[in-house]
């Protein structure tokens, strides 16, 4: 760094060195504020990763995703931190490169397992973030869509969705999976892909029927829906973004639209409303 009059960096740098964590803390998220200028500043903020205040190493962590591309290598080693709060920062700074955190999808991968719910739910972001280019991340992003924190579920769900074709064999086979939860997934995945997923509509359509047939008159029960429930709504929600190429599902959301849900009603009102204009 060769400092000038207005350039304020080597006095931030020599304030991460201070003995009061508050102003090393402080000149940690200047820095960040400075975004790219700052960067010749990562070492040091490096370093501040492992400081034994707290506020300061999640300050550092912070700064380090506000200095763009040139970051990644540090980003990459944040992943692997032992404390959860710079692993969080890792996953968000990396999900805003883009393109350019390629990467960074194998250590992404590794953190759909974290043991931190946020650090995991972040990396499955920064997958989906990729698209097409994130196709190597199917196998790990499917791993998580089956486990039992409910968000990580959703989002690595619709990080499928997002890498688009690659994810479509994989999503077709788990519209057929025992778990009708797994399956409601698979579901809401493959409409977040919209007409692309044209393939997946009789997959989708045998989600809408499952079930036990509603009686005439038959009321549905209150509280929170079902799992099969809760799947047959997000088949009929993903037929409707699939589109007028879902026109074969017509006669089974018109069906749906006498079923004591109401939600799954508007779901498949709405479905046959953003398919039939064109479909006829």
């Amino acid at each position: 760094m060769t400092p000038t009059v207005d350039d304020p960096i080597p006095d931030l740098v020599r304030g991460l060195r201070s003995a009061t964590a508050e102003v090393r803390s402080r000149a940690a998220r200047s820095l960040g504020r400075l975004g790219p200028q700052a960067r010749d500043a990562m070492p040091p903020l490096a370093r501040a990763l492992d400081d034994a205040d707290a506020a300061v190493r999640e300050s550092a962590a912070q700064a380090l995703g506000q200095m763009g591309p040139a970051a990644l290598p540090h980003l990459l080693a944040m992943l692997k931190h032992p404390d959860k709060y710079v692993r969080r920062n890792a996953v968000w700074a990396v999900g805003k490169l883009g393109d350019a955190g390629l990467p960074a999808l194998p250590a992404l991968c590794e953190a759909l397992r974290d043991a931190d719910p946020r650090v995991a739910s972040g990396a499955a972001q920064s997958l989906g973030g990729l698209g097409e280019a994130g196709a190597a991340a199917v196998p790990g992003l499917t791993e998580a869509m089956r486990g039992t924190n409910i968000v990580l579920c959703r989002l690595a769900s619709k990080a499928l969705g997002q890498v688009g074709r690659p994810a479509l064999p994989t999503l077709l086979t788990h519209l057929q999976h025992r778990d009708p939860f797994v399956r409601g997934e698979a579901a809401l995945a493959l409409g977040w892909m919209g007409a692309p997923a044209a393939a997946a509509v009789p997959g989708l359509i045998e989600c809408l029927r499952s079930g036990p047939p509603a009686k005439p008159g038959a009321v549905a029960k209150p509280g929170p829906p079902t799992a099969e429930e809760a799947c047959r709504l997000y088949a009929a929600q993903s037929l409707g973004r699939i589109g007028p190429p879902a026109a074969a599902a017509l006669p089974a959301l018109r069906q749906a639209l006498r079923d004591p849900s109401e939600a799954l009603r508007q779901a498949a009102e709405q479905a046959v409303r953003m398919i039939e204009p064109v479909a006829g």
